[in-house]
């Protein structure tokens, strides 16, 4: 990572468009910028409702604009990027191989992907790793992998309009399961006000990612939307926090993105029955340079971007 420090996480929202960039200093990830080019209502064009291989960006002219302008607001060697897509576009499958000498392994899964889903598998994009055994172990000769695929047309469209604005796009991860590197990093740094195994939320504009177990074989993460209370936990998002919690024991709760009162906070400790605090970037990251224009919005969606500029730093 020395070679390369820099590395700059860009979450393109339904209400704006964030940048983080993180630079390696002294063993930590020091902030170095960040950066928020905001949206009018208009200029989204909607989500497609559901999940599996629907289409919620910006469109083309719109995201390049917004993208330009979040370039000339950051440092010219803040090129290479970690960007990320929403739950919604990805398909996340668990598949079985049988073993056989010399095959392509992605090319296979991307054949049985393909069928299940009616597509041609030249049009999947896909990453895998081996998936973990079970408490009972192998019963088979199959290999299990844990599968994360997306058209390739919205890959090539997102990481195109990036290329044109001047960044160098170089991982794309899942919108909440980034969160999972931003809480991988706080407890290598020992930020464990919320115990040594906590869940994190950040509450977007219209929607709330949730990530937990971060070192555990089968961490949790999802996007939820937001209840009509907004600030309030939704029930799915409840129910699925306190179904993980019964299977891997959490020790609290960190939540970011909106200015919470002391009273919505006793709402989300009260419903969760853990431990709840607010996560800020000044815990997280020390400034590089300590100006103004380097602050991040506590009431703002910032771990998004955060923990894909982390993600970048960690996996080099």
């Amino acid at each position: 990572m020395l070679h390369k420090p820099v590395w700059t996480g860009i979450d393109i929202g339904h209400h704006s468009v964030k940048a983080v960039v993180l630079k390696q200093n002294k063993g930590r990830l020091a902030l170095l910028h960040y950066a928020e080019v905001a949206l009018s209502s208009a200029e989204h064009t909607g989500a497609s409702p559901g999940g599996g291989l629907h289409h919620n960006s910006l469109s083309g002219p719109i995201l390049l604009s917004a993208l330009r302008k979040i370039r000339t607001l950051l440092p010219k060697r803040s090129a290479r990027t970690v960007l990320s897509l929403p739950d919604s576009e990805v398909v996340q499958q668990e598949l079985t191989l049988e073993q056989r000498w010399g095959q392509d392994i992605g090319t296979e899964l991307a054949k049985i992907l393909a069928g299940t889903l009616s597509m041609e598998p030249e049009a999947l994009s896909l990453d895998y790793y081996p998936a973990p055994l079970s408490e009972q172990g192998e019963t088979d000769s199959g290999l299990r992998f844990q599968v994360f695929a997306a058209k390739t047309s919205a890959l090539e469209a997102r990481t195109q309009s990036v290329r044109e604005a001047g960044f160098d796009p170089v991982i794309m991860e899942l919108q909440a399961r980034a969160l999972l590197w931003l809480l991988a990093y706080c407890h290598r740094q020992a930020i464990t006000a919320m115990g040594v195994n906590p869940a994190l939320v950040c509450l977007g504009g219209e929607e709330a990612d949730l990530a937990a177990g971060f070192s555990h074989s089968l961490p949790l993460h999802r996007t939820f939307m937001l209840s009509r209370s907004g600030n309030a936990p939704s029930s799915e998002l409840l129910r699925q926090l306190l179904h993980y919690h019964s299977l891997s024991p959490l020790t609290g709760l960190w939540l970011t993105g909106r200015a919470l009162s002391d009273e919505e906070l006793a709402w989300w400790q009260q419903a969760c029955g853990l431990p709840v605090a607010l996560l800020t970037p000044g815990q997280v990251f020390p400034l590089q340079h300590r100006s103004p224009a380097v602050a991040v919005p506590h009431d703002t969606a910032w771990a998004r971007a955060a923990a894909l500029a982390v993600r970048g730093a960690l996996s080099c």
